[in-house]
This record gives structure tokens, sequence and C-alpha cells, in this order.
């Protein structure tokens, strides 16, 4: 789970928007609490004009490994939220370091950020109300455990350490089996003591995450049936999978704890779909969508098919699209129109739980060619099939597909 220092400045490149928009001045450097007469900081970012009525906040939880990194590693993010009209406060919180810190005081240091927060009400013209908490990686169990957990075992959260809601990027919120967690608590509590899915209940607040589904430092696995714990106890929790990345959204699924490429798409899409969930609650106006890209509109379509909703899907398919099954050299049979493509699309994992993950994608102008496999996760034996599909993407919108069967 440990991340390395050099790393900052790839995890600040992951953390905001660098579109046009009106300058968001420096932050303000504030002490939020004192642990032995040393300060720990709130960089606060207000947002560039002002409202009438109270504004909501986002308080920002950088990720390493409970034992790296400082606030300014969501400092991008910061702005990207305060942009929007949030006020924004990146924490410091303290570090484990494998003699006296451990992540239970971060996760202290969480919840104190959080309350510090709201007694700024008036300082900041937020409202106490509309607190967000955004985490990534590490920083997604330290926000997710103050929604979650109250300050002794057993008790739930107090009102003024909870946020409203929770915005999480490939977020550590299944922890009991981790190792790296239980060499940093130094025997002082375990690993599932601290792990927010073991704390589901219902009234937890609104839950969005980004995830990609080849994550070997915060799996897929574990943040789906995260998700799918807080819906079965009537909460909100979207979940957003991507398909063949890693942690962070990196495109280098080797070697996931540092060195990352995150895929620029997917990233994209990610803060864009962050700023719809945030516009769902009311806390932002409704944004304007995302460019698509041709691979961004191949990958959209993937996520919607897994996700089996329908009406996401039809909106990447152009209304006379055409599907053509190719055999060998001769194009086979083919078919015309949404309705029937998705048909197509949807027959070959009509099955409940079948996924499908998109691998080597390669983009010439408007076609996408991509490794397509359908994988049924637990089924024994193993079952998935594979294809060959290109896709020719047009106007934002899929115009016509290929696929060459191909052999696992």
């Amino acid at each position: 789970m440990g991340v390395r220092r050099w790393v900052a400045m790839v995890l600040v490149a992951l953390g905001g928007w660098m579109a046009a928009a009106e300058p968001v001045s420096e932050p303000r450097r504030m002490p939020y609490k004192s642990v032995a007469g040393a300060p720990l900081w709130a960089h606060v970012f207000l947002p560039p004009s002002d409202t009438p009525q109270p504004r909501p906040a986002v308080v920002l939880f950088h990720g390493g490994g409970w034992n790296s990194g400082d606030a300014t590693w969501v400092y991008p993010a910061a702005q990207r939220f305060a942009r929007l009209g949030l006020v924004a406060v990146a924490i410091d919180y303290r570090l484990a370091d494998e003699k006296a810190v451990t992540p239970l005081e971060a996760m202290e240091d969480a919840r104190d950020a959080i309350r510090w927060t709201r007694s700024q009400a008036k300082s900041f013209h937020l409202d106490p109300a509309r607190v967000v908490a955004y985490g990534v990686s590490a920083g997604g169990q330290l926000a997710a455990a103050a929604a979650l957990q109250g300050r002794k075992p057993g008790v739930a959260p107090a009102a003024q350490d909870r946020p409203d809601a929770l915005v999480l990027y490939s977020p550590a919120v299944a922890i009991a089996q981790s190792g790296w967690v239980r060499r940093l608590l130094l025997g002082r509590a375990m690993p599932e003591s601290i792990s927010p899915d073991a704390f589901v209940a219902p009234g937890a607040p609104p839950t969005y995450i980004s995830q990609g589904v080849d994550d070997t430092v915060t799996p897929f696995l574990p943040a789906l049936l995260f998700s799918r714990r807080m819906k079965a106890a009537g909460n909100v929790c979207e979940l957003k999978p991507y398909s063949s990345l890693g942690h962070l959204l990196t495109r280098k699924l080797d070697e996931q704890e540092w060195g990352f490429d995150p895929d620029p798409v997917a990233r994209l899409d990610a803060w864009g779909s962050e700023e719809a969930f945030l516009a769902r609650l009311g806390y932002v106006p409704p944004q304007p969508p995302v460019v698509a890209t041709p691979e961004g509109v191949v990958r959209s379509l993937a996520e919607a098919l897994n996700a089996q909703k329908r009406g996401d899907a039809e909106r990447w398919l152009a209304r006379e699209v055409v599907w053509q099954e190719v055999d060998g050299p001769a194009a086979g049979a083919s078919v015309t129109g949404t309705e029937a493509v998705l048909a197509r699309l949807r027959g070959g994992a009509k099955e409940a739980g079948a996924q499908r993950e998109l691998h080597a994608l390669v983009t010439n102008g408007s076609l996408v060619s991509v490794r397509e496999r359908i994988v049924w996760p637990g089924a024994e034996p193993a079952r998935r099939t594979t294809a060959l599909v290109v896709y020719r993407v047009e106007g934002g919108q899929v115009r016509h597909i290929w696929r060459y069967p191909t052999q696992d």
C-alpha cells in the first residue's frame, strides 16, 4: 500500500482540471489543530466569486499509504472544486512513522478537520450542512471512516465529524486483510477495526466512487462489494468502473505504486462524473458535458453495458449504427439501428455478472480498435469470450462496429 514520495507531482496532476475558468486565489494556510505544540494545516481555497447563499464545502484528504504525502497533492482538485463554487479545504494530517504515529491518528485528524471546517461557516461563508469529504486512495479510507465510524468503537459518528457526502477516488474502503495497514497500526488496533466496509449502516452519506477495474493497490472487487453493501442498506452509492485501468486510473498495470500513467480520457470522465454527482445533490450547478473523444465514447459505452444502464448505452449509439460480424476475410451478417445493435452488444453478456473488459485500445482518427473480452467473475469453471472489435466514432457516437471473433 506504500507510495513513494517522488510520485507527488503525478498525484497532483491527477487531482485537478485545468479548464479555462476564473482564477482561484492562492490558498489561505490556517491551523485546524495542534499536536504537541505543532500545528496541522488546512489549506483553504475560496471560490472566485461570492453568492448570497452560503456555499457548500469540500474537505480533501490526499493519498500516500498513510505514511507519505501532504495537502499539496490535492491542490489541483481543490482548485477545481473551488472553481465550481465550493470552499475547498486541503488537509495535512499526521503520517504513520512505524514508531508512534499510526493511521488512527490520521483518522482523528480527518474528523477534526471536518469539524473545524464546519466551525468556520461564518468566516468562509459556507453551509455547514453541505460538507463533502473527498479522499484519494488512503485518503479515501480517512474520508469514509469519518462518515461511517465514531471516535470510539461501537459509537456512531458525531454529527460535526461526519461529512454530508463522499467523493472517493481509488479509495481504500476495504482494508481488513491488509498486511501494510496491520504493520502501520503497531498492534494498537486490527485492520478490520478501521475498515470502512465493516461499518456500513443505513443513513450513510451519499457516495460516489471512481475505480479502475485492474487496480492492484485498492482492488475493484472490494469497492464493488462496498457499493453493494451501501445500496443494500438503503444508501446512495454510485460506483463508476474503468476497464483495463489500475490504481488512480493508471494505464501502467505492471507497477501501480509509483510511475503512474493515468488515462487522460478516463481521468476527464471521472472528474466530470464527480461534478455531475455533486450537481445531482444540488451542491453545484449542472456542468457542461466533457467533450467525448472516440476512445472515451467506446469506454463509456462499455461501462454503460457493464452497469446494465440501457439508457446510457443508447446515448453512445447513433440511430443508424451498424453492427457487422466478420468471420475471416468476408463480412458476415449485419444489423442496423440502435435497438438491434444494442441487442447484439448485450447478447454476448446477457447473464448476470458478466463484464466487458477493454484491452489494447488503439485510436486512428475516428476508428478505435480494441481487444474486447467478456468475463463472468467467479464462474466455475472460468468463462470468457474474446474478440477484436473496431468502432467508428463520429460526432460523439458509435456509427459502425466490426466484430472479429478471436481465440482466447
